[in-house]
Parts: structure tokens; sequence; C-alpha cells
């Protein structure tokens, strides 16, 4: 029987998984549409339908013919009142989650039926594109926009695949049209944010300094987007210090540490209540509080809740749903 989300183990040692991790990339899984020939191929065939009409408003890459129609036409065409909708939230969230149970349905079907074939790794790579973006979700990030594009990118191509790269598109129209930026904030702005953070610092369910840095960063950055989105959007990151193979700090001896980060027009401030409560401080002090090398430093957008990848950058395993405690 296949395992649902919430047994799913993270394979960097998180203590949560995505809805459902990545599934091996297969040749076979040229296109959603082969399965319509298939046993259950109107269920199929249905969801495909849906997701297709929730597409977005064009393609960046590709011929002009797959663009479609050009932003000031798109925005000629549409009502004010959809014009300052957000691509992936309300509906199109909704379906997601529609479509997530209805693929993790036909799977499990699959599974009882010893069935091993192309529908399999259709089905399979179409949930995973879907899980890692259902699980950054709210999306209010430049950056991690852009990683997803990137990850979903490196499947195979499929239907599903170029929805929600239209999808991702759209979305990083809407954060630059609705949150632009006017360049870094000052020191003294992000100093200012502090009283409006401070509940947040206990999010992770411990006292803070103990285990769980991975959700007080994130519910850090996410009272920043609330309340000052075009920071978020544009200045906002996460730092993550990571074991060469030693353990990190001598107290707490950890195996990695993260915590949000500002780029100001001075430099970069974390916000970290580990090391201190009275305000953010600047990066090269945090660092040395870690008692880490600075090279095992690495930036990582702050929509990603699992640790980054190998090569330092997030991966399909570092789209970890946010579960506020």
């Amino acid at each position: 029987m296949r395992r649902s989300a919430a047994d799913e183990t993270h394979a960097q040692g998180s203590s949560r998984a995505p809805r459902h991790a990545p599934a091996p990339q297969s040749t076979a899984a040229s296109s959603l549409l082969a399965l319509h020939g298939s046993a259950g191929n109107a269920a199929v065939t249905a969801v495909i339908q849906r997701m297709e009409a929730a597409g977005g408003k064009r393609q960046r890459s590709g011929s002009p013919e797959e663009q479609g129609p050009a932003k000031h036409v798109r925005e000629a065409e549409s009502s004010s009142s959809e014009e300052d909708s957000e691509p992936l939230s309300g509906d199109a969230v909704a379906k997601m989650d529609r479509q997530q149970t209805a693929w993790v349905k036909m799977l499990e079907d699959m599974d009882s039926d010893g069935y091993e074939g192309p529908r399999r790794d259709i089905l399979e790579n179409g949930l995973a594109i879907i899980s890692l973006v259902r699980n950054l979700l709210p999306l209010r990030s430049v950056s991690t926009v852009n990683e997803a594009l990137r990850l979903v990118n490196e499947r195979p191509d499929s239907p599903i695949r170029k929805t929600y790269l239209r999808l991702l598109e759209d979305q990083l129209d809407y954060l630059e049209d609705d949150f632009p930026s006017d360049g870094p904030p000052t020191e003294q702005a992000v100093r200012g944010m502090w009283t409006e953070l401070v509940p947040a610092f206990g999010a992770a369910g411990a006292q803070v300094g103990e285990d769980g840095c991975e959700d007080r960063a994130h519910a850090i950055c996410r009272v920043i987007a609330a309340h000052h989105p075009a920071i978020a959007a544009h200045h906002l990151a996460k730092q993550w210090a990571t074991s060469s193979g030693s353990r990190l700090h001598a107290d707490h001896q950890w195996n990695h540490h993260v915590a949000a980060s500002v780029t100001t027009a001075s430099g970069v401030l974390v916000i970290d209540p580990v090391f201190s409560r009275a305000g953010p401080i600047p990066l090269a002090q945090w660092i040395a509080h870690v008692q880490v090398d600075p090279a095992h430093v690495h930036e990582v957008a702050w929509g990603f809740l699992g640790r980054p990848g190998a090569d330092h950058r997030p991966d399909a395993h570092s789209a970890v749903e946010y579960l506020p405690s």
C-alpha cells in the first residue's frame, strides 16, 4: 500500500516530508494523454482537463505561438478583479488538492493490482510536480518561484509540467506587479520589524535554542511576508549552516542550523532569537555564534522549509509542507 504523506520520511533528516516524495523520472512519461486508453481513463481525463483549464496566462519560453498573447493584451482582456488575483491561490489550490487525492488513489490501486508500467510513471511524475508546488505555497518569494521553475523544468515533458510552468511564470508576474521592489530596505527598517516577529520565535513548539530551527525560521519569514510583502518577495532569504563532519556549536552540537535573513542596503542581517533576543545581527556575527566555517553557510530561497541538497540549492526534498504548530 502506498504510504500517506504523514508516513513518508524526509530524505535528508527533516521531521516532515512533502505530501508525496518525488518519483523516478521515466522517458515513458512523455505525455499524460497516454493514460486515456487505460482502465479508468475517464477519471484521469477529467483530472487532466481540470488542470489544463487551470493553466496560467502564458509560458515565457518556446515559440511566439506557444507563448500566447502579449501581457498588455491579456491585461486588457481581464477584468479588474482578475488582474489583482493571485494565480496560485484559491481555486487553483483546491484543484491541486483534489488532483493529489485522485492520483494517490489511482497509484494505490495500481499497487493493489501489481501494475508496473508507463501509466504509473506518468502519474508519479505528475504527482511529484503537483506536490512540490503545493508544498511551497504560499509562494511569496521571487527566488523561491525561480527555484521551483528550475525543479519543475527538470521533470520529463508532459502536459502537467507545461501547466505548472505557466502557473509559476504567472506567479512571478503577480509578485513583480503587486509587490515591486524599491531596492533593499535600510537596516533601521529591518530592526523596526522586531516586535512583529517576536510571536513567531516559539513557532517550533519548544524553547528557543532547542531543536526546531527550520520551523522557527519559516514562521519568521511568513510573518515578514504578511507585513512586508515587497521585502519578502525580493530581499528575504534563509541562511543555512551545514556541518562538514563535526557538529556545529560546542553547546548545541547541531548537525545544521538555519535562520531568516534580510539583505539590507548595508549588508545582510540575520534574525535568530537563539543568539539575539534584542534584534537582528550581521551575518558575520551570526556565523561566529554558530561556530561554523563561512564556506559552509549558504543563502537559500526562503520558501523552502527543508535543508538544501548536495549542491547547496533547494531540491525536491527541500519542498516540505509547513504545518504551523
